[in-house]
């Protein structure tokens, strides 16, 4: 993941040049990570995160990185200890930031706000549209740093937002069976698959924690994350993408 990305020009079995394209290569090996414009600059992971941290003043944080397809694309997690908002009595949520990074053209650098539900560690995503502020990789490949200090305090006040959208969630009674069809109805609209969703409903029918056992969205929400959040340690994107998934699937029903 430390590694340095040097792009080259490319060319076709032919030997002509391929105009408009660059191969972005790994410094160590020569692996060809991905085939961009040439307009794409290299931002090197490294640099993104000590940019991110040059920025953080929300007091002590834990960091975790996820590296995916080989350090082609980058999650950093950052959670803020001292930053906690209250959803319910006893049920606290802490600040995340979740900073991506991209050697393969599928981003630029990307910040968004999340939530860490302290009771149980589980990662909470933000519905907000515009909780995501990416920069394109610039022409010169530096990070503009007054972008990212802006774009992390937005980050926090989406986080403050998503505490009362929680809220809401908390204050909408379901029944036990209401709660089992939502669950079911996910499946039918291909949501996530069949083996995923029994496992829901068996944490939605025996809470693990006594918060949990009010009978409303946001603790049906919480069963969802229950299941997932082990399961980021080896598919961080697509726990990430199907609780997003869920989420909004769930302020439909």
């Amino acid at each position: 993941m430390n590694y340095r990305v040097k792009q080259q020009k490319v060319y076709d079995k032919t030997g002509k040049l391929i105009e408009g394209y660059s191969g972005n290569f790994r410094a160590d090996t020569g692996e060809c990570l991905a085939i961009t414009s040439d307009k794409y600059k290299i931002v090197h992971h490294q640099d993104a995160l000590d940019a991110v941290q040059s920025c953080l003043d929300f007091g002590d944080y834990k960091r975790k990185l996820y590296s995916i397809k080989d350090g082609r694309r980058l999650y950093a997690v950052y959670d803020f200890s001292d930053q906690r908002q209250q959803i319910q009595k006893g049920d606290d949520v802490g600040f995340r930031l979740l900073l991506k990074n991209s050697y393969d053209g599928s981003c630029g650098v990307d910040l968004s706000a999340g939530l860490l539900r302290i009771i149980c560690t589980n990662g909470m995503v933000v519905m907000a549209k515009d909780s995501h502020v990416t920069r394109p990789h610039r022409s010169n490949g530096e990070i503009d740093l007054g972008f990212l200090s802006e774009t992390i305090q937005h980050s926090k006040m989406q986080w403050t937002a998503s505490v009362e959208f929680f809220k809401a969630m908390a204050n909408t009674p379901i029944t036990q069976r209401e709660g089992v069809e939502m669950v079911d109805s996910m499946i039918k609209d291909k949501v996530i698959a069949k083996i995923h969703a029994e496992e829901i409903k068996k944490i939605w029918e025996k809470p693990t924690y006594d918060l949990d056992s009010s009978r409303n969205t946001y603790n049906l929400y919480n069963a969802v994350t229950q299941y997932l959040t082990p399961l980021a340690e080896e598919k961080f994107e697509q726990v990430q993408r199907t609780s997003r998934q869920i989420l909004k699937h769930l302020t439909k029903c």
